[in-house]
């Protein structure tokens, strides 16, 4: 059981270190003694001696392979990647324009793919051993949003937002096999609703959206570092493909 979470001197590389989920999982590993390594493509303060953070945008391809390399000529490996960095639109369906949907895809879909074919070569060229690999999902990318409790003036969840989600848990499906001749496990977390502590949504949604939750509240990020401990822990290395649901049983009913 000591050994169970045992990440002490583990490289950890989290997309989206910036945001609120991302600095809770960066300040996780943290805590248990591991080396993190972020990329966000908006910068924060945060700064610990164990923490690298790379300014970059993992849309760009080039960017992406050229920091997948910097922290194999520092660590000489990575044992766990989370890719959480995601984007959102929230103006409605019948308004999007392309730059929006871009905007989506390229950092959830475009910038997942970046991330994780650069690191598989790597893997491949360095003879790893093995990796996990966690995606971050949503609940929306299963289930469509109960658009009753929305308000006029609410953060809508976006149908490119949620087809972006739906492309990352098929995307661990296709990874989870084709990689898993290189001993690397593809997962998957699909969160269902957080709330906002810099920005927070509007208290009628807040209520009306717990009201949806057999657990009657939203979620808070340390909600997902169970979930994230295990998918990302070795004890775990034969679990592969699987998309873990985290939303106080919102999609039960």
């Amino acid at each position: 059981m000591k050994n169970l979470f045992n990440f002490k001197n583990k490289i950890i590389l989290i997309t989206g270190s910036s945001g609120q989920l991302g600095l809770s999982f960066v300040k996780l590993f943290l805590s248990l003694g591991s080396k993190v390594v972020g990329i966000d493509s908006a910068n924060n303060d945060f700064k610990d001696k164990n923490y690298l953070f790379y300014n970059q945008d993992i849309s760009d391809k080039k960017k992406v392979d050229n920091i997948i390399i910097q922290v194999f000529n520092k660590f000489n490996k990575i044992d766990v990647i989370i890719n959480n960095a995601g984007a959102s639109v929230f103006t409605k369906y019948d308004k999007r324009n392309n730059e929006e949907i871009d905007k989506v895809i390229n950092v959830n879909v475009k910038g997942t793919l970046n991330i994780i074919n650069s690191y598989s070569r790597m893997h491949k060229l360095k003879k790893i051993k093995k990796c996990s690999i966690v995606n971050i999902a949503s609940i929306y990318g299963l289930l469509s949003p109960d658009f009753r409790i929305y308000g006029k003036n609410d953060r809508f969840s976006s149908e490119i937002y949620g087809a972006s989600k739906a492309a990352i848990i098929q995307l661990t499906k296709y990874y989870s096999v084709i990689l898993s001749k290189l001993n690397i496990n593809v997962n998957c977390l699909s969160p269902g609703g957080i709330l906002n502590t810099k920005n927070p949504q509007n208290k009628s949604f807040i209520k009306k959206y717990s009201q949806r939750v057999p657990m009657n509240r939203m979620g808070k990020p340390s909600d997902l570092h169970s979930g994230l401990l295990f998918l990302s822990c070795e004890s775990s290395s034969y679990v592969n493909g699987q998309n873990i649901i985290i939303d106080g049983g919102l999609s039960a009913w």
